[in-house]
């Protein structure tokens, strides 16, 4: 019993490894992810295109609760939905950084500038067709400024935020993922 177990873990750890190699066909491998809110989620994920292509993106997400359970048997259950624009980052972990310090000069811009961005929509089943998202620096009363990225999800336009203070963090941690991995590009 001990053996196979032993055996079954490894296959897994080796399958893992496999995969963190060579990322299949319209599939995300997440380096980084993170939360702000109880609502606004922040990805950098690589992504392979069917035709081989591979790239970094940053997903910005509005995670919408549609029902919320919690009982004394079970500790939490949602059914919930996720608007999420992609953006582009490059090809490299140093692609992505340089994007990352351009979204932070644009949060030093002031309030109201608006830019567009190529942007695709995760649509469950990969990414979409390429699209545009509009982005508007805006300030909150006592939050500071963010990037508000209107895009459409759907039949209905949708909305995520971007602070600075996630910007920063995702920055850090793709310079820590360098560190800890130089030869992974």
């Amino acid at each position: 019993m001990r053996k196979s177990v032993f055996t079954v873990a490894a296959a897994i750890m080796m399958a893992t490894c496999v995969l963190a190699q060579d990322i299949p066909a319209d599939m995300r491998m997440e380096i980084i992810e993170s939360e702000d809110d109880s609502r606004d989620q922040y990805t950098i994920f690589k992504y392979k295109e069917k035709n081989g292509n591979t790239g970094y993106y940053m997903g910005v997400g509005n995670k919408i609760e549609l029902l919320g359970l919690v009982r004394d048997d079970i500790t939490d259950m949602s059914i919930s939905h996720m608007d999420e624009v992609c953006l582009p980052m490059g090809s490299t972990r140093q692609e992505v950084i340089d994007n990352l310090d351009s979204y932070l000069e644009l949060l030093g811009k002031p309030a109201g500038t608006t830019v567009e961005f190529p942007c695709r929509i995760d649509n469950y089943a990969g990414l979409g067709e390429e699209s545009k998202t509009t982005c508007i620096v805006t300030k909150r009363f006592l939050q500071g400024k963010r990037l508000c990225f209107h895009f459409t999800s759907g039949n209905r336009t949708a909305k995520a935020d971007l602070r600075k203070s996630s910007v920063k963090s995702m920055k850090l941690s793709v310079k820590l993922d360098i560190k800890l991995h130089p030869n992974k590009d």
